[in-house]
């Protein structure tokens, strides 16, 4: 008996902070990804410009950002960075003191080569 409350009290505790590391930032920049796609495919390219991060914002002309924007497909964190894969585009985010922001958008893979970006960048 001994035994057993002891390996729950550990693997409680471990399965509750490895099972939710990813998660909640997965889903926060699964939603800010999709709000970005979303403001670019209504034309809403001041709210798509909000949700760029500074760095990015310096590289376009608000009123005529083009690029892609798409259905999230996949979402890959690591830290505060992390990588969204849409049906149309590749979008790089980091996560900001005001939450996740698109770093880089309208991006494409170059083989070994980092990826081409009309906004921002990885």
């Amino acid at each position: 008996m001994i035994r057993f409350r002891w390996c729950a009290a550990v693997a409680l505790p471990a399965v509750l902070v490895l099972g939710g590391c990813g998660t909640g930032s997965d889903d926060l920049v699964r939603r800010a990804a999709e709000e970005f796609t979303a403001a670019v495919s209504s034309g809403d390219s001041d709210r798509a410009c909000g949700l760029l991060t500074e760095k990015a914002r310096e590289d376009v002309e608000c009123s005529s950002l083009d690029v892609p924007g798409g259905t999230v497909r996949s979402v890959e964190v690591w830290g505060d960075a992390a990588i969204v894969r849409t049906s149309a585009d590749v979008l790089f985010l980091r996560d900001v003191t005001s939450g996740w922001r698109v770093a880089g958008a309208g991006c494409e893979s170059r083989g070994e080569r980092p990826y081409r970006c009309e906004v921002g960048g990885p």
